[in-house]
């Protein structure tokens, strides 16, 4: 008996094409049923266009050291080179920011363009999974990174693209200038104190200078031989000069040679200084794009969805398995009954 049930269930090829024939009625009428249906329901969707940019990340060296440094690291970094995936997925991030979220709502007025009540508790929630059902960011297989957003208006899809892009360009510099421009204050400071502070040193040399120390190492071995000079001849009246003279180098020249060392050694600091100082204001005043653009968004010709072919023939064979499975499983429960 078991045997014969196992049988009976079991649907090869023709069986099932002669049971499909038997039950051709039904499944006809529901084919024919979700056909219709489909095509209306298709028919009330609200087709959506969609708009696409395409951009590669740019390298993120900074502008002073690919452009005006000195150190010869121009060839790692240029600003002409695209970024690698660390730069690609540091835009993916920022693409998710609320800034550039909120951009597109205040200039598109995202709440009435999507029908949103302001008043709703959950107006937000519900703009933000649209949002987030409309636009998508991904990176694509070349390390570029990929925009694409929908919308029911062709136009406006294309200008929430380009927006995006442009936005993104303007977040990142607005980030980067805030921490260049801290730095450049900082830089600024040490650089013009240093400088006051070298004016200071040399005004101390001028006066030492006025006193009769200006070279110690020349002045004081000539003063030597000269003194050594007029004792052998005798000359009183020189020698008593030439003492008075080199007291005078003595009393001063520790503190001659001391400022001297220290103005060669804060020279060499400001010079230094001097080019951080030129890079942090170059860094923190230009703004170049970060972004090499493949594709700019396109007004859309055609929609993008719905894809009323698609969901007609979907609908369709799902109505039609449907049905036989169930046709299927309903005769097998008569024949088990009987």
């Amino acid at each position: 008996m078991k045997k014969s049930t196992e049988t009976d269930l079991n649907f090869n090829t023709t069986n099932l094409l002669l049971f499909m024939y038997s039950k051709r009625k039904p499944l006809i009428i529901v084919s024919i049923l979700a056909f219709v249906i489909s095509i209306l329901v298709s028919l009330l969707i609200t087709p959506r266009f969609q708009s696409t940019v395409i951009f590669f990340p740019a390298s993120s060296t900074s502008i002073s050291n690919a452009l005006i440094s000195t150190s010869g690291n121009y060839g790692e970094k240029g600003i002409l080179q695209f970024g690698e995936e660390e730069e690609t997925e540091k835009l993916l991030q920022i693409l998710y920011s609320d800034e550039i979220r909120d951009f597109l709502i205040a200039k598109y007025d995202l709440f009435n363009h999507y029908d949103i009540d302001p008043g709703s508790k959950y107006r937000y929630t519900q703009l933000f999974n649209i949002i987030k059902n409309n636009i998508s960011f991904r990176k694509t297989e070349y390390m570029s990174v990929k925009i694409e957003v929908l919308d029911t208006d062709p136009e406006i899809a294309a200008g929430m693209g380009n927006d995006i892009a442009a936005m993104l360009d303007s977040t990142i510099n607005r980030m980067r200038k805030k921490r260049a421009v801290e730095a450049y204050q900082i830089v600024k400071k040490e650089y013009f104190a240093l400088q006051t502070e070298i004016k200071e040193v040399e005004d101390s040399l001028k006066k030492i200078g006025e006193m009769g120390v200006y070279d110690y190492e020349s002045q004081s071995a000539g003063l030597n031989e000269a003194y050594l000079k007029a004792v052998s001849e005798g000359n009183t009246f020189l020698t008593d000069k030439l003492e008075e003279q080199i007291k005078k180098l003595g009393k001063y020249g520790g503190t001659y040679l001391f400022l001297k060392e220290f103005l060669e050694n804060e020279s060499a600091r400001l010079s230094n200084l001097k080019e951080k100082f030129v890079q942090a204001k170059v860094d923190s005043e230009q703004n170049l794009p970060h972004t090499f653009i493949v594709n700019e968004a396109k007004v859309a010709e055609k929609k993008a969805y719905p894809r009323r072919t698609l969901i007609v023939i979907t609908s369709t064979m799902s109505a039609f398995l449907l049905t036989l499975l169930l046709l299927i499983a309903a005769e097998s429960v008569l024949k088990e009954q009987t």
